[in-house]
């Protein structure tokens, strides 16, 4: 028997194979990290460049997940270290607590990592980047895993923030807004809800093809799929990453999109022939859904300042096969150039994105409250002047992907003083599902706030108004 056909050496091998792939896929997670930390970079666009090295799903699926995972619980990983610490995390470089974060990672939350191969893994890591580090990595990731959960939390009663930000990692500013407006149960569903595993929605283009033509397609290649709950478009895929990797996507069979997002093109209810105005449109998930839902005919003019974020809007329609988009550069609070009045109007508004924590989970580190008071003034300017370009009888949609009032709720508030000719729009028969009772008495004052918990999508904000006819 030659060596090539041994089946211990073939085996050995593919062990082999394996073990590098893994190692590829952490490592990748570990840089991602440590640039995330160290440079405040996007973690969502470094793993979709990063990912495309990696030609294994699985090897995909791996480093998505460590790097979701790390930056969702990164306050509670840190707090189980430091038990086994002589020193604070600030105080090691970048790096090793990438490392140590991950390797923890993978012993208190991944069910399906060993713990040795955890540990190991983990060692052999550091040995390639640092290996002055590599003795107190394997000590302190032993240590951690013989404890396991087993160490003593904040005080619940005397110390309620600073528990529930270690034991959900949340900074503290965050809970104590949402304490102060919801309580304690609400704010502890909704923490929850932010750290469970985002869910990969897309949106069927039916332009090229329908749901269950693709849905077959894409089970065709082992890819867990079932029908979105909430709009007749959506598909949510299980456990997969790198989708711009998939033939069905580079050839226009679908976008990435969550399905509150997609609520959004649905309430504005843009048909065949309408002329809309998207005045906050890049990077063009909204603006190419309502030419989809318009079948390709009438015209939408979307504008956004920069001319890079309206090449990506141009990309996305090429490759979805659209036609009917004119982009134009300016800022929208001002609408330069633009003097025609339209039928409908979307302002999906620049927002604080706390709605979308559970799919951006380096958004809780990157955000400041004091940012959250500025935003308003900014929101309702771009409303004021959108409104402006509604014909009469046309219909105006505000949203934001965030749960805070002060962008929504009192937006609309002072939009509605303001502009007291617009009247709200009652959502409740537009919606192309069956709305819960709890939603009704929103939607039927044309107003619908989303939260995550309550609706397993990320959270958003929609208002629907409609400038009447004048006598």
């Amino acid at each position: 028997m030659t060596e090539k056909n041994n089946p211990i050496t073939e085996e050995k091998t593919k062990r082999t194979r394996k073990r590098i792939n893994d190692q590829n896929a952490r490592l990748i997670a570990v840089r991602i990290l440590t640039r995330v930390e160290k440079e405040g970079a996007y973690a969502n666009l470094l793993l979709r460049s990063q990912l495309s090295g990696l030609t294994q799903s699985r090897d995909r699926n791996l480093a998505t997940a460590l790097v979701n995972g790390v930056l969702k619980n990164k306050l509670t990983l840190d707090y189980a270290l430091r038990k086994h610490l002589n020193k604070p995390m600030s105080a090691l470089p970048q790096e090793v607590r990438a490392v140590l974060r991950t390797g923890v990672f993978q012993i208190l939350l991944m069910d399906r990592v060993p713990v040795p191969a955890a540990v190991n893994e983990s060692v052999d890591l550091m040995n390639q980047l640092n290996r002055t580090y590599s003795p107190l990595v394997n000590s302190v990731l032993r240590k951690a895993a013989e404890t396991g959960w087993n160490f003593e939390w904040p005080d619940q009663k005397k110390e309620t923030v600073r528990y529930l930000s270690v034991r959900y990692s949340h900074p503290e500013w965050m809970i104590k807004r949402w304490l102060a407006r919801w309580g304690q149960e609400e704010t502890e569903a909704l923490l929850k809800a932010n750290n469970e595993p985002s869910l990969t929605s897309i949106r069927v283009n039916t332009l090229k093809t329908t749901r269950q033509e693709l849905k077959t397609l894409l089970e065709s290649q082992e890819i867990e799929v079932v029908d979105g709950e909430y709009t007749p478009e959506s598909l949510i895929l299980k456990d997969f990453g790198g989708l711009d990797q998939l033939w069905e996507f580079q050839n226009g069979y679908f976008a990435v999109q969550d399905q509150s997002s997609q609520l959004a093109a649905h309430l504005l209810g843009a048909r065949e022939g309408d002329s809309v105005l998207d005045v906050c449109s890049a990077p063009g998930g909204k603006t190419t859904h309502l030419a989809q839902l318009m079948k390709n005919k009438g015209t939408i003019v979307a504008v956004d300042m920069y001319p890079q974020k309206l090449d990506l809007i141009k990309e996305s329609a090429e490759r979805l096969g659209i036609t009917m988009i004119k982009t134009v550069e300016g800022d929208a609070r001002i609408l330069e150039g633009i003097g025609e009045k339209f039928d409908r109007v979307l302002v999906d508004a620049p927002c604080s994105g706390l709605g979308v924590l559970r799919k951006r989970a380096d958004l809780r580190w990157q955000k400041r409250e004091d940012e959250i008071s500025k935003l308003p003034e900014l929101q309702l300017a771009i409303l004021l002047k959108a409104a402006d370009h509604v014909r009469e009888g046309g219909e105006l949609v505000y949203s934001t992907c965030t749960t805070e009032p002060e962008e929504n709720f009192e937006v609309v508030k002072a939009f509605r003083q303001l502009k007291p000719e617009f009247v709200s729009v009652d959502l409740s028969g537009s919606l192309p599902f069956a709305a819960e009772e709890r939603d009704l008495k929103q939607l039927r004052k044309g107003v619908w706030q989303i939260l995550p918990h309550h609706h397993n999508m990320d959270g958003f904000f929609i208002a629907k108004f409609r400038r009447p006819w004048m006598a």
